[in-house]
């Protein structure tokens, strides 16, 4: 998977995912080897003389590009699949265990935890059984606003309970130096000219309106 040609594999996985619409076997180590060869690249480019002005330079930046955000599309592919089984699973319908067993341990995780999240939401919303989620949420938020002795009139919405939000990323290389700032992901970040890194998606896209920064796309 290390090998010069590992674009190429991860796009052809790509489309062989989409073309079938079903799940299918990756490597486990699919991920890991792919996050090794983007750190060996961008290590590469730094060991350029001049990365900013040289072809060489050029080309990396480009390939990290292209390598991360194939592989975040085989995330979003996979993770999609792996809906419409938990969705086809809740309704009864055909589930093909053979598909399932294609999950890597990390997705099965998920797709155990979204098949509990909708049968709990269901039980209490359609079945009025159980409090949804062991009684977090807004139901949980409900008690604790009675218990505050501020109960909310009958019949008005709790609010939702605050939960950190992972903002999307994006990977981008830095064309001046910046003074140092926190993220929308709560990291402080120190950048430099020259700097090819992946920040929360708000806080690219103000460097890049700034021209501070330029967004690394798929070049396909």
């Amino acid at each position: 998977m290390m090998a010069a040609n590992l674009l190429e594999k991860l796009r052809q996985m790509l489309l062989d995912m989409q073309h079938s619409g079903r799940l299918s076997h990756i490597e486990p180590g699919l991920y890991d080897d792919a996050r090794a060869y983007i750190e060996k690249r961008k290590t590469d480019y730094y060991d350029l003389k001049n990365p900013l002005e040289s072809r060489a330079g050029g080309l990396l930046i480009e390939e990290i590009g292209s390598v991360t955000e194939t592989v975040q599309e085989i995330f979003s592919v996979r993770t999609r699949q792996i809906l419409d089984l938990a969705y086809q699973q809740i309704e009864g319908q055909y589930f093909d265990k053979d598909e399932g067993r294609k999950m890597l341990p990390e997705e099965r995780a998920m797709y155990e935890r979204i098949i509990n999240a909708i049968e709990e939401c269901r039980e209490a919303l359609v079945h009025g059984e159980a409090a949804p989620f062991g009684g977090d949420g807004a139901a949980a938020g409900a008690r604790g606003d009675e218990a505050d002795g501020t109960p909310e009139p009958r019949g008005t919405p709790a609010a939702p309970v605050p939960r950190s939000i992972r903002s999307p990323y994006a990977l981008v290389h830095i064309r001046s130096d910046v003074e140092s700032f926190m993220g929308m992901d709560g990291r402080t970040y120190v950048l430099k000219m020259g700097d090819i890194v992946t920040l929360p998606e708000n806080n690219a896209d103000v460097l890049c309106e700034h021209d501070i920064a330029l967004n690394i796309r798929l070049n396909k």
